[in-house]
């Protein structure tokens, strides 16, 4: 039986950040992950999905360019090559990820894991023992029960797809079923979201998403609310979605956008003693096991919040509380999150909601800005509103969110503020380069 050091079950963000400190301390280290390694965000979701994002803004540009006086055709967009520029992002990945561990020392095993015992596990062939180990083994589309489900795509698909399909039909209300929205509605595709509840995007400001929602069905969105789907049926190249309430939804293209719960049944969990429920590994602060003190967990693993910057610092987390024993808690209290639409879509901290229900004495500042000058120069005609939250007593900043041009970049202030404790007063009282999209921002501490 060969003996590491340090496992890392994942050849994510997660797995690769802990891999490689873990290593750069002259540890043993091995990284096994049967997919082509890179993670989610390199090659099936952020970057490649901003890219369609992207070509979708310039797309909008051109097509307002009469608002700074200037006259252009209406332009087309060549789908062959956004995919072909998507692809240059994704297509090196795998390789440049295993020359970069081999570089670092770090062994990659490309099988399959399984735990046979609470401190060994199998990679093909091989059985190797561990001192500790993490489980960061990503996440999958929800698997969809009904007639026909095996007929829906994934997001893999639609990255892919050769061309732009005249109807979509996206089951799912959350981040991803946003952005697939906004992309192929500023295609002019027919879409349809199907909602299973009345909240779409749920840890987001309640107020700020409404005005979304007007945004996507302005562009020509389809909201369905409240709705199941019961069947899909196909007819040739086309599906029939069949919902509960009776409708009947025609496309050309069906995505499952219902959530990604972690990759772990394969894993033998219950041979290593590890507690996992349908959400993830059980862990504490440290992002331990809390039946295995020698198995961590984190990225998609443990259920708490699937985004690839998260994944990074849990890795990092990881990997101190590895080499120096249970020193650093994870901090989830100031992570900002961002919606990528036309304009997008940015959160940080707590909801209204959220504070009113910790009983916690709040102002809240409410501004819409749409027609506010730095605004009305950028000539995007685009809406902006901003929300934030701070406690009065201290003036600290409890939550913000955007919705608007630079609303990406500008929740950073916010977030930094939350960080480090700059208070309300503080972030009116500072100076900002005008006419920019984040001057504006000194009018939600006022």
């Amino acid at each position: 039986m060969e003996h590491y050091d340090f496992i890392a079950l994942g050849g994510g963000n997660a797995g690769l950040t802990a891999a490689k400190r873990i290593r750069a301390a002259g540890k043993k280290v091995a990284l096994i992950d049967p997919t082509p390694i890179g993670g989610l965000c390199a090659l099936r979701g952020c970057n490649p999905k901003k890219v369609l994002v992207r070509a979708v803004e310039v797309l909008n540009v051109v097509r307002e360019a009469s608002r700074h006086g200037i006259a252009i055709g209406e332009p087309a967009i060549v789908w062959e090559a956004v995919i072909a520029r998507k692809r240059s992002f994704t297509d090196a990945v795998p390789a440049r990820t295993e020359q970069d561990l081999g570089e670092a020392g770090i062994e990659y095993i490309e099988a399959a894991p399984r735990f046979t015992s609470s401190e060994s596990l199998e990679a093909g062939s091989r059985t190797l023992s561990f001192d500790q180990v993490l489980v960061a083994a990503g996440s999958a589309p929800r698997e969809l029960d009904f007639p026909g489900a095996a007929h829906v795509r994934t997001s893999d698909d639609i990255l892919d797809l050769s061309d732009v399909p005249r109807r979509l039909a996206i089951i799912g209300s959350g981040v991803v079923a946003f952005e697939f929205a906004h992309v192929f509605l500023r295609l002019r595709s027919e879409v349809h979201m199907l909602m299973r509840g009345r909240d779409a995007l749920k840890r987001s400001e309640t107020g700020v998403v409404k005005h979304a929602i007007e945004h996507l069905r302005a562009l020509g969105l389809r909201l369905h609310a409240d709705v199941e789907v019961s069947a899909l049926e196909r007819t040739g190249a086309a599906y029939h979605v069949r919902l509960d309430n009776g409708e009947s939804v025609a496309a050309d293209f069906v995505l499952n956008a219902a959530g990604r719960p972690p990759v772990l049944d394969a894993l033998a969990l219950e041979e290593a003693d590890v507690e996992y429920s349908a959400r993830g590994v059980k862990v504490d602060h440290f992002l331990r096991s809390i039946s295995n003190r020698k198995v961590f967990a984190a990225g998609d693993a443990h259920g708490r919040m699937q985004l690839s910057p998260i994944a990074s610092y849990e890795g990092a987390v990881v990997a101190e509380n590895v080499l120096q024993g249970d020193t650093r808690r994870v901090d989830y209290s100031a992570i900002p999150t961002v919606v990528f639409m036309d304009p997008p879509l940015a959160d940080v901290g707590l909801t209204e909601d959220e504070a009113r229900g910790k009983g916690l004495d709040i102002d809240v500042v409410t501004q819409d800005m749409a027609d506010w000058i730095v605004f009305r120069i950028a000539g995007e005609g685009a809406p902006a509103h901003g929300k934030a939250i701070y406690d009065k007593r201290t003036g600290r900043v409890l939550g913000a969110h955007l919705f608007g041009p630079g609303a990406d970049d500008n929740i950073h202030v916010f977030a930094m503020a939350m960080r480090y404790g700059i208070t309300r007063g503080q972030l009116s009282e500072m100076i900002y380069a005008y006419p920019t999209f984040g001057s504006a921002m000194a009018y939600l501490a006022q």
